[in-house]
């Protein structure tokens, strides 16, 4: 996992938000059908790089329902769990480009 959000971070940074997307799906992919705790956080945070994706292509309204399921999940997000620090720092980036990009 940790791989995947620190490439994760590196796509959301170079605004590669489709790259973003694939590399930390491949990682959920991985869990997605077992019992892991983070599986519905990472589906959270892969919501959040896509809403990106479809604000660069025009559509907002998608962006914003996107972006809506990430802030659904996004109280999964809490201290102690695996690769906190890199969760954070993903969370930060989506945040800013929420306030640049799509929040109105």
């Amino acid at each position: 996992m940790k791989k995947s959000l620190e490439l994760f971070i590196d796509d959301l940074k170079r605004d590669d938000f489709y790259a973003a997307h694939e590399d930390l799906e491949h990682y959920w992919h991985t869990i997605r059908k077992g019992e892991h705790p983070l599986k519905n956080l990472c589906k959270g945070f892969i919501n959040g790089a896509t809403a990106f994706e479809l604000v660069k292509r025009g559509n907002m309204d998608g962006a914003k329902r996107l972006w809506s399921a990430y802030e659904k999940y996004f109280p999964l997000m809490r201290e102690g769990i695996e690769n906190y620090a890199l969760f954070c720092e993903a969370d930060q980036l989506l945040r800013a480009l929420y306030q640049e990009r799509l929040s109105d």
